[in-house]
């Protein structure tokens, strides 16, 4: 059949994760010695455009085969890639925590999901969100036969993103058949419950092959409640803080002639009586209401078909869909006046006494008992939580065709693929309604339509009719994606050595891409209206036009050395400049068991079309110091950019300000340089063992800081920025807002080592492997501003890049004799500190599967537990949900059974 076939499952399919040393030619070459000549088949390896029938590459690579996949109970690609230990830091999943975020995504080396390129059989693939993320449960796990992740820079082979690393999903080709199979499963709790059907047909002749695989797959979410761990905010009762909101049902008070401190209404029928509110006993538990995983439905289809017209010459076609559905509960909402009032982004609550005070309910509010101006913080629980669901829609269509003359591979590809993402709040409270229904007008002969709050006591006291007036805004926003592009490549022997051929691959490809995000007009930053959530714009991106030519050399000098060079140059319509990424590969082998590998190589990455065109978006943010006022006491540093600034008047008492970020059309391209050096040990077929290490460099990374802002106004008083800053009280007092746009300004530096090992024996027993892989990070220092000091964060939560822990490693047992099978799996993450001081402990987590294939029925039958000794993971002293989502689940143990069967 096809000369251009991915990898055979006979040669890569052993371990569930396994390195360059099962790439190796031993391997592969004992599986061609058994093959007629005529059929040998030409391997493309992730990370290179030359066919070769030798598998080799001087970069490390993570192969992780269907058949581990499955034996470990894994269902979606997202799942799969976690396990990896090179894989840290925020990498998200959809069903974590509260909200529908509704997208899964991979972050090589813990940078951020964007610097990791995602392919399905060597093409770029779509993102459906606003950040240019692949959502890995679009990717169809029916069609999947192996993944193949590069931990290495492939600019000079892909283009833009590849950064960290590429992950290459290869699907099943030349499909026999039929598969159906069905899993469900279902946490200890009882709760949680994942039900999954999928079918496979697959039917191939002489000259052709049809593919099409389909599945539905449904996962219950629960409650914050459910779990101990979770059941109160207030974690106290597992070592850790009170976390509870300030904005509860008790009305907190402040003002209304009442004097100092907060005080709240604990009896609704005696509205004028007041005691103080204390935050340990009347902190809002959000936790009785929001979700700890949401609710997830998707489906997908994926067809391929491939036919050859001449001998010569194949015409290939993919086509895709996934259909997501995403469900989960945030805290009711609620409004705090002051905060409101001190800020810009809404004109509600800019009220102010004779005296310059500002409040937010007015003296003569029908439910105002004290006759005086004051503001009020409630939390509506009589709303009941916020529900938001997130829709997500990805098509994929392919065409191309594959061809040769004499000893030349040739290939032209279009593909035109889009990508939805629709995120919908429910109807929620307006603040400009809620500011009419505090005023004293309201109800009244004034404003006779209006319907006054009672924000005067404790749950009760707002009616239905109340939260009917208030509730007409529609936080619900839509981004839209699109990609389409076209390629053409050619590759062969371009002369002999006596080591060997020296072979190139040439090529050229054209992208055309654009984003649109729209959101309702009461989440736009010039007219936000939302009680509880954040101001958005609608963007436009031009259509970013790339072109992109590239060249691919492999040079056996040697008969033990082999070189591989590559550079790609591309240009982008809108970035207003071109760029050329090289990169030097080496494979040396000085003995049969022995490989030595190296690369070096530059990369970029375009910045994502929201970061260069997104309008203002508008955030009242706490926490950040006014550099005039570094103490905090309103007394003005002796600096001479803080000239013209007087005492008192820049003393913020609300410890915060409002900071507008936006896109930045002038952004250049991120840039990187990557290192790999490595030892590749292949005793026997059976045992192998890879030692690679890894440096990562990255400059001009964007980055959006309003104290990068602060810094270069005040003490570097760089005239640039300082119309960026406005103050209050004619400009003599506190910060009001800061512009802080995205910018070029940051840089990272990280390395470190990884490590696999591969054994495996026969015995009279049965068959045994053992594969062990393992990452070490060495450094990880982060600069966040040129002006900045530079900070190391390994071994730590980083609020910018999450759990970055020192160590992590998956050790996989497997035994196997007849139709029997078992797999042990054991995932270790090394302990972290969290910016307080606090330790997020240590951590391993165990999980076992037994297969059966029960021949008289032809079915295979899969029991297993995932999470085996239900050990819960360490207590994230800092967050609010009390755990790294991104890290780790509180699902606890798992159990679930799979029924498959080919026909």
């Amino acid at each position: 059949m096809s000369k251009y076939s991915s990898f055979k499952r006979s040669a890569l399919s052993g371990v569930l994760i396994s390195s360059a040393a099962t790439l190796s030619v031993p391997v592969f070459a004992e599986a061609v010695s058994e093959q007629s000549e005529e059929h040998i088949e030409k391997i493309m390896v992730t990370g290179s455009r030359i066919a070769r029938t030798e598998l080799s590459s001087s970069s490390p690579i993570t192969v992780v085969s269907k058949v581990q996949m499955e034996r470990l109970g894994i269902t979606d690609v997202g799942e799969a890639l976690r396990k990896l230990p090179a894989l840290t830091g925020n990498t998200a999943n959809a069903q974590s925590d509260s909200g529908a975020g509704s997208v899964a995504t991979v972050t090589l080396r813990g940078i951020e999901a964007s610097n990791t390129l995602i392919l399905i059989n060597g093409r770029r693939t779509i993102a459906a969100n606003a950040e240019n993320q692949v959502d890995l449960l679009s990717i169809p796990f029916e069609a999947v036969e192996q993944i193949q992740v590069l931990k290495d820079g492939a600019s000079a082979i892909y283009g833009s993103d590849a950064i960290a690393g590429v992950v290459n999903i290869i699907t099943k080709s030349n499909y026999e058949g039929a598969r159906i199979n069905a899993s469900y499963g279902i946490s200890g709790r009882g709760d949680g419950a994942e039900k999954r059907i999928g079918l496979t047909l697959g039917a191939s002749s002489d000259r052709g092959s049809l593919m099409i695989a389909l599945a539905q797959n449904n996962t219950d979410g629960w409650l914050s409640r459910d779990r101990a761990r979770t059941r109160d905010a207030d974690f106290r009762h597992v070592g850790g803080q009170n976390q509870r909101s300030g904005t509860a049902p008790n009305a907190r008070l402040t003002g209304f002639g009442l004097g100092e401190g907060e005080w709240t209404v604990p009896d609704a029928a005696n509205p004028g009586d007041v005691i103080p509110w204390d935050y340990d006993v009347m902190g809002y538990n959000y936790h009785d209401v929001t979700s700890g995983s949401n609710t997830l439905k998707n489906t997908t289809m994926f067809f391929t078909g491939e036919y050859e017209l001449t001998d010569d010459i194949q015409v290939f076609a993919e086509i895709s869909s996934y259909q997501g559905w995403n469900r989960g509960n945030q805290a009711p909402p609620g409004v705090d006046t002051a905060w409101y009032g001190s800020g810009t982004e809404t004109p509600a609550f800019h009220h102010y006494d004779a005296d310059g005070n500002q409040f937010g309910v007015g003296a003569n509010q029908k439910y105002n008992p004290f006759g005086v101006e004051g503001n009020v913080s409630r939390r509506f629980v009589e709303y009941g939580p916020r529900i938001y669901t997130t829709e997500t829609d990805v098509t994929r269509y392919t065409l191309g065709f594959n061809g040769t003359f004499g000893d030349y591979d040739w290939n032209l590809t279009y593909s035109s693929q889009e990508g939805r993402m629709t995120t919908d709040g429910g109807l929620q409270p307006s603040l400009m309604r809620i500011d009419a229904a505090l005023s004293d007008e309201c109800g009244t002969s004034e404003d006779p339509d209006c319907v006054p709050l009672n924000v005067f006591g404790p749950p009760g006291t707002i009616t239905q009719e109340m939260l009917d007036y208030i509730n007409v805004t529609k936080p619900f926003s839509i981004n839209d994606n699109t990609l389409d592009y076209y390629q053409a490549s050619l590759a062969g022997p371009v002369m002999e050595l006596p080591a060997g051929t020296v072979q190139f691959a040439i090529g050229y490809e054209h992208r055309e891409e654009q984003s649109k995000q729209r959101a309702d007009i009461s989440q736009q930053t010039e007219t936000f209206d939302v009680s509880w959530g954040e101001a958005t714009s609608d963007v436009v991106s031009p259509v970013r036009k790339i072109d992109e030519f590239y060249a691919e050399f492999v040079i056996p000098t040697l008969d033990a050395l082999e070189v591989q060079l590559a550079v790609r140059h591309s240009k982008y319509s809108d970035l207003g400049e071109t760029t050329t990424n090289p990169k030097v590969g080496v494979i040396y082998k000085p003995l049969e068991e022995v490989t030595l590998r190296g690369s070096y190589s530059t990369g970029f990455r375009a910045p994502t079309m929201l970061q260069m065109y997104s309008k203002a978006n508008a955030a009242f943010t706490e926490g950040i110091a006014d550099p005039c006022d570094p103490s905090g006491t309103g007394v003005v540093a002796n600096m001479p950019g803080c000239a013209g600034l007087v005492d008192g008047n820049i003393l913020n008492t609300v410890k915060g300000f409002n900071v507008t970020s936006g896109g930045n059309s002038e952004l250049l391209p991120e840039e990187a340089k990557n290192l790999t050096l490595g030892l590749v040990y292949q005793a026997t077929d059976k045992l192998s063992l890879t030692l690679d290490y890894f440096k990562i460099t990255q400059e001009n990374v964007v980055f959006q800081s309003p104290e990068y802002v602060l810094d270069q106004a005040y003490v570097a008083q760089n005239p640039d920025y300082t119309d960026q800053v406005t103050r209050a009280l004619g400009g003599t007092g506190y910060i009001v807002s800061v512009n802080a746009p995205n910018d070029n300004i940051a840089e990272r530096t990280l390395d470190g080592v990884d490590l696999a090992l591969m054994y495996g024996f026969d015995s009279s027993v049965g068959d045994w492997d053992i594969n062990l892989e393992w990452s070490h990070f060495l450094t990880f220092d982060v600069q966040d501003t040129a002006d900045s000091p530079s900070r190391s964060i390994v071994g730590l939560y980083d609020n910018s890049f999450g759990n970055i822990p020192e160590d992590r490693a998956n050790l996989t047992l497997g035994w196997s004799k007849n139709d029997w099978s078992v797999t042990y799996n054991v995932e270790y993450i090394s302990a972290t500190d969290e910016p307080g001081g606090h330790v997020m402990g240590s951590s391993n987590f165990h999980n076992a599967q037994v297969d059966y294939f029960y021949e008289p029925l032809g079915l295979d039958i899969n029991l297993g537990v995932k999470n085996l000794w239900d050990k819960e993971p360490p207590l994230r002293y800092e967050g609010t949900n009390g755990v790294d989502y991104n890290t780790y689940s509180l699902r606890g143990n798992f159990f679930y059974m799979t029924l498959a069967k080919e026909f």
